[in-house]
């Protein structure tokens, strides 16, 4: 009897010492960081404190832009990446070059390799799942996908009142040459998402003459703060051909979101697609 209760106590000791070990080790990863929406959702989760490295699209929260910088997502740097002497690497599955992930790997580093698009809801909630069992953050994580949908139904209640869909273009203005946001685009996912209909049908992001923006005519016009920073202030807005003869501009509807909310749908969907709900259909 005595032997069959202390193979119990051993047991028992051998499963706690484990679990213990296991937290402690997913409690002190030394994370490194390739993309915007992942680097929000580890912070999300509680687990910001482990991220030692991020890429340049991450800058959401604050505190993420006292970090060390490994590049710009789709030009990255491997030295940069092993100098911050990583345990963990979480990094969209089509970042550059193309080697990166390989040479991480084989510098036996452990990699979590996740997909940036399409930029769906359902993308999103797999993400966060998957971050949060990597992390030992399963709680947190439904926590935080309960929070994200509850938002986003409250939403789509409102959006369901508008049985006519504003007609909406994002427009990103860089060095010079404007381009409007199509298919398979995070823009294109959150102007659906917040009850717009994207006039644009091509996919990626396209060049387009003024003749083609004034025949599309959009009565809402979007732009990252970054875009208007490039044309000189939201006042050179007119400067962009075709875009006074917009009824988007005639109706002074033009709207500009933080470019944090663009690298990737991340956890704060729920937050972007209320400013965009409530500019699309003002009070």
């Amino acid at each position: 009897m005595k032997k069959k209760i202390a193979a119990k106590i051993s047991i028992f000791l051998l499963i706690f010492t484990f679990n213990s070990l296991f937290n402690f080790s997913s409690a002190n990863e030394r994370i490194v960081v390739a993309g915007g929406s992942l680097t929000e959702i580890i912070f999300a989760l509680g687990a910001g404190d482990q991220v030692v490295g991020v890429d340049k699209t991450s800058n959401y929260p604050e505190e993420v832009n006292k970090l060390p910088q490994i590049g710009y997502w789709k030009l990255l740097n491997i030295e940069g990446i092993l100098s911050l002497k990583p345990s963990l690497f979480i990094t969209l599955n089509d970042i550059e070059p193309d080697n990166v992930i390989s040479q991480v790997t084989q510098a036996k580093v452990d990699v979590l390799s996740l997909q940036r698009i399409p930029g769906t809801l359902d993308l999103l909630y797999s993400n966060i799942e998957k971050i949060a069992n990597k992390l030992n953050k399963q709680s947190q994580g439904q926590e935080l996908i309960n929070k994200i949908k509850s938002n986003l139904s409250k939403i789509q209640e409102k959006i369901s009142t508008h049985p006519n869909k504003v007609k909406v273009l994002f427009l990103m203005s860089m060095g010079g040459t404007n381009s409007v946001a199509g298919k398979n685009t995070t823009a294109d996912a959150l102007i659906n998402i917040a009850g717009g209909e994207n006039l644009a049908t091509h996919t990626s992001y396209k060049s387009y003459t003024a003749e083609s923006l004034i025949a599309l005519n959009p009565e809402v016009i979007i732009f990252n703060s970054h875009s208007i920073d490039q044309l000189g202030g939201k006042d050179k807005v007119n400067t962009i051909p075709g875009i006074t003869e917009t009824n988007a501009f005639k109706n002074h509807r033009i709207m500009i979101i933080d470019d944090s909310y663009l690298f990737g749908i991340g956890p704060r969907v729920d937050e972007v697609a209320d400013i965009l709900y409530q500019g699309f259909y003002p009070q």
